[in-house]
């Protein structure tokens, strides 16, 4: 019973997930002014929160094929990897196709930020990259996105099991959130120093819109810093009570959708830019339409005829 109210958890936050993040992608998409650096890079984020909703849906509305048996529990494993599995990732077995996806969102979302600090730090230097330069880094992150999944799966194929491949992915996935925890901050006290120091930064624009965007990419990185202890939790935790651990399972992959949701909703809030392009989207069909003569009537009183003269 715990696990059906835990599917239509899931699935409510998916849907939740897919339409707000494919929204914030249109209104980047649709509105010039908005191809900005963060915005562009951050639209990595939003297609990694998209592909993990549509994989939540499946893994919510069906249930119960995610609970088989194990993959690869009719091959022969060596004894070694055997005690492995059976202490920690013979449950994640179970979920291959939602234990990828939380992977690759974490993976994206932590390389994503990693490039936005460091584009961060390079403008707090007054070197501002072109289009084609941030092109090439959103190329390149999915680039080595795609060798770490292969990789993985070089290491399943190999143990034929995720005994190698998670904790090599949880060993990468460590090393990135130490970078980013490192570069984002300081960007910030920087930025802040710089200011103090500076009284006429404080009126410079783009001295603030770079202090703004900081700011919200550290509140980004605060979330998937949450959602990446929640990994943690979903590798570590052992119950030998399958029903205990798939309700436990499924409030854990619950809680690694709230940041799929708030990193958009804390865009949106803190741009207005962003905002305003996301409100004409949806309220585009909602706008009362005036009939020929209402509009007749309008246009003439904003632009009356010249008087009559014989």
């Amino acid at each position: 019973m715990m696990w059906l109210w835990t599917s239509s958890l899931n699935f409510v936050l998916a849907i939740l997930q897919l339409g707000f993040n494919l929204l914030v992608l249109i209104a980047v998409a649709s509105d010039r002014r908005l191809h900005t650096n963060i915005h562009l890079l951050s639209t990595s984020l939003w297609v990694c929160n998209s592909i993990t909703a549509i994989v939540t849906i499946f893994f919510s509305l069906n249930p119960s094929q995610c609970l088989e048996v194990p993959c690869f529990q009719h091959q022969q494993l060596p004894k070694q990897l055997v005690d492995m599995k059976s202490r920690s990732f013979a449950e994640l077995e179970k979920f291959p196709a939602l234990t990828t996806a939380i992977l690759l969102n974490s993976t994206i979302s932590l390389l994503t930020l990693l490039t936005i600090g460091f584009v961060h730090a390079l403008a707090r230097h007054n070197y501002h990259l072109s289009r084609s330069q941030l092109s090439r880094l959103i190329g390149s992150t999915w680039l080595l996105v795609t060798l770490l999944l292969l990789s993985d799966f070089f290491l399943i194929r190999l143990s034929r099991s995720f005994v190698l491949a998670v904790p090599f992915h949880l060993a990468l996935l460590s090393v990135f959130l130490v970078l980013n925890l490192i570069i984002h901050p300081l960007n910030l006290i920087q930025l802040i120093i710089s200011q103090r120091l500076s009284p006429e930064l404080q009126e410079n624009s783009q001295t603030i819109r770079l202090k703004k965007d900081c700011a919200t990419a550290s509140l980004w990185l605060l979330l998937n810093s949450l959602s990446f202890i929640i990994i943690f939790m979903m590798v570590a935790w052992e119950s030998k009570e399958k029903d205990q651990y798939n309700s436990i399972m499924g409030i854990e992959v619950a809680a690694f959708s709230v940041h799929c949701v708030a990193n958009p909703l804390i865009a949106v809030i803190r741009d207005r830019q962003l905002e305003r392009s996301l409100s004409r989207i949806i309220m585009r069909n909602k706008r009362p339409r005036t009939n020929h003569e209402e509009d007749l009537i309008i246009a003439l009183m904003r632009d009356p005829p010249p008087p009559y003269t014989e």
